[in-house]
């Protein structure tokens, strides 16, 4: 019985290794799987399912296979307003026959196709003509759930980070017209996975400017801006601090977020020449401000909670929950991220030399296993 059942086993493992040599893989060639391409460039390798290919549905988002990408990109907030009225002074470009209307904002028209260039920010413009529960898609992706939307118009403020494409469509009781958006080049080095750019007070390029990269969860790394002052370069998946160093100027930093298998664009650093002043350079680009607090529904404050602007830099609230940035004239998104709160994101428009006020609530919730 003994020798029945060795001999049996034995008849099994050959059977095995003759499937396995016939399919292809023999032992002699096992050494060729240790070679992986870089799993840092910006195309798809074949063996990664979540880079973007030509018709791709990626959306950056964590995998599991790689604990330090950042998590999925903030959360779009929709906001009821008017683009007709006098400070937005809008205008229709394009004839839309259903009841839900959905447009993109192009200067002064709403349109329903378009190009914006990577790492701008854009504005979406819902018109609801039948109530309900909203849902907006993305090339059939929900990114927007919002419960019962009454009738009239409303805005959604994106911003372009990473080089994608984008099919966006809404739904309460039908559906809207979809609005496809192209996210172009917009002059970067798209073949690296961070792309940015260093310009002066005036918006010109810097070139020659160092730039340094240092990761959150560790690893610093450099390069120099072209004559445009662009720059670009493979680096790991994660979050990046993004600072430049030139003899005879200043610079502010910037973050940007990596996921592996994107184009992702960090935050424009600035440049500042030694000794500049607003007064001495009239013609520079003059910035506006936000400021304001962080609290919970109680009206308590949230210190040291994290307040993210256009999904790319980040301040710190401080003891009382406050918080400010200089920030470009324009509309901006705001969201903030604390341990134990919730918190819904917002937009606010920024004017030249002038400040904004934007407080922020956040509802505490529970985090299962925690004491």
């Amino acid at each position: 019985m003994r020798s029945f059942v060795g001999s049996a086993f034995w008849m099994l493992v050959l059977v095995y290794a003759a499937a396995f040599t016939a399919g292809g893989t023999a032992a002699d060639e096992m050494t060729m799987l240790d070679f992986l391409p870089n799993p840092f460039a910006a195309d798809r390798p074949e063996w990664d399912p979540f880079g973007p290919g030509y018709e791709s549905t990626y959306y950056p988002g964590r995998p599991p296979w790689d604990p330090f990408s950042p998590e999925s990109r903030d959360l779009p907030r929709i906001v009821s307003a008017d683009p007709f009225a006098p400070e937005y002074n809008l205008s229709i470009g394009a004839d839309v026959s259903s009841r839900n209307q959905l447009y993109l904002q192009s200067g002064r028209l709403l349109v329903t196709e378009g190009v914006v260039g990577l790492g701008s920010p854009y504005t979406l413009w819902l018109y609801v003509g039948e109530w309900g529960p909203l849902s907006v898609y993305d090339g059939g992706r929900r990114i927007l759930y919002q419960g019962l939307v009454t009738r009239g118009w409303y805005r959604i403020d994106q911003y372009a980070e990473t080089l994608e494409e984008h099919r966006y469509q809404f739904n309460t009781s039908r559906w809207s017209n979809p609005v496809p958006l192209a996210v172009s080049s917009a002059g970067y080095p798209t073949g690296y996975g961070l792309v940015g750019r260093v310009v002066d007070t005036r918006g010109n390029g810097i070139p020659g400017a160092l730039v340094r990269m240092t990761g959150s969860a560790g690893g610093i790394f450099t390069t120099a801006t072209d004559l445009q002052g662009y720059y670009g370069m493979d680096v790991p998946s994660g979050s990046y601090t993004v600072t430049a160093e030139k003899e005879g100027f200043t610079f502010s930093p910037s973050t940007a977020r990596v996921w592996t298998g994107a184009v992702s664009a960090a935050g424009t650093v600035v440049g500042y020449q030694t000794g500049w002043s607003p007064e001495a350079d009239p013609g520079a680009y003059e910035a506006g401000w936000v400021e304001g607090v962080v609290t919970d529904r109680s009206g308590a404050p949230v210190p040291g909670a994290t307040v993210r602007i256009d999904g790319i830099f980040t301040v710190t609230t401080d003891r009382d929950g406050g918080y400010g940035a200089s920030l470009a004239p324009g509309w901006h998104s705001i969201s903030v991220y604390a341990a134990g709160y919730k918190f819904s994101s917002a937009s606010v428009q920024i004017r030249p030399g002038q400040g904004s006020r934007l407080d922020l609530q956040g509802t505490k919730v529970v985090v299962l296993g925690s004491y």
